[in-house]
């Protein structure tokens, strides 16, 4: 004789494994809402580490220059280079130099496409005297200033560059 089917036998056997196609679906759903909110966030992040990690390279070309020039005895120039092979000042600020006095590249770089540079500089040459005195003007803040077009916040990092060759970064929105 066979003993009588148990009703709740049934809810004692295994479980099945895996997800169904609407937990699934619910789930994707959930990845893509919070994808779309972290993704302009990301983007400001490597627009600011961007600026960050340029703006440490200007600084360190211009404290270069300044400790050369005291080296070396000699006036040492931080300028705008025509290209990323220049041997001389001029042209935009997508390249840049650091010469001696007899014109010789001491350091050389270039910018992201995605960046742009712009000093008060005279002549967009920084140049540092043998006492490590800057040509800027007396009393004044001449500077560097480098922007990103994109990105929100604090878009814009402001390397002033005072007569005694000390330095300061300044951090503001936009970017003209």
């Amino acid at each position: 004789m066979q003993p009588c089917p148990s009703t709740s036998s049934r809810w004692l056997a295994k479980p099945t494994q895996g997800f169904s196609l609407i937990e699934l679906m619910v789930a994707i759903a959930i990845l893509a809402i919070l994808a779309s909110i972290a993704a302009p966030a990301m983007q400001d992040m490597i627009v600011q580490s961007r600026l960050t990690s340029q703006t440490n390279e200007l600084l360190s070309a211009v404290q270069f220059a300044r400790g050369e020039a005291i080296k070396r005895n000699q006036t040492i120039r931080l300028c705008s280079a025509a290209s990323a092979g220049a041997t001389s000042c001029g042209g935009s600020w997508e390249h840049w130099v650091v010469l001696n006095a007899n014109n010789t590249v001491l350091r050389q770089g270039s910018l992201p496409s995605n960046l742009k540079l712009s000093s008060t500089f005279n002549a967009n040459t920084l140049g540092f005297a043998p006492t490590g005195l800057t040509n800027v003007t007396p009393d004044s803040a001449d500077s560097l200033s480098l922007c990103s077009p994109t990105g929100n916040g604090d878009t814009t990092r402001t390397i002033q560059v005072r007569l005694a060759g000390g330095t300061a970064i300044k951090k503001s929105a936009g970017c003209s």
